[in-house]
């Protein structure tokens, strides 16, 4: 008789063993925590899509002069690529970078220069393109 008590209480207790293991997940293995990393909102954006800054200035990538993100003080959500309204597309070039450059210079040498094409305030001479406001 002790053996069959023996074999059926090492039955049971397997039985039970397997069960918690396998089958019936303890409240320990079901609690899970889910973190929600908040995303983080560049205060400056690049107009072609490349990564943000907190401070004012150009994309490393691209050299384009950041733009402020409103979605930075929650007012409204930027998307990539931005979505920019008839005004802004045809708003001219501003005069000068954030280097001080200016986007169009006089070929002879002469100070100053301009936002779009046109001619020297000094010479006449038309203005030609200026690479280096692109940095």
């Amino acid at each position: 008789m002790r053996p069959i008590l023996s074999i059926i209480f090492i039955s049971i207790l397997t039985l039970f063993s397997c069960i918690k293991s396998g089958k019936s997940p303890s409240k320990e293995t079901t609690k899970t925590t889910v973190k929600t990393d908040k995303k983080k909102v560049d205060h400056y954006t690049c107009p072609n899509g490349h990564k943000g800054s907190d401070k004012e200035g150009v994309c490393p990538d691209c050299s384009s002069p950041y733009l402020h993100n409103q979605a930075f003080h929650g007012k409204e959500r930027i998307t990539f690529p931005p979505v920019v309204s008839d005004a802004e597309k045809n708003k001219p070039a501003p005069a000068q970078n954030v280097y001080g450059d200016y986007h169009y210079i006089c070929s002879n040498g002469h100070e100053g220069g301009s936002g779009a094409s046109g001619n020297c305030p000094v010479c006449n001479t038309e203005l030609t393109h200026n690479q280096v406001y692109h940095r």
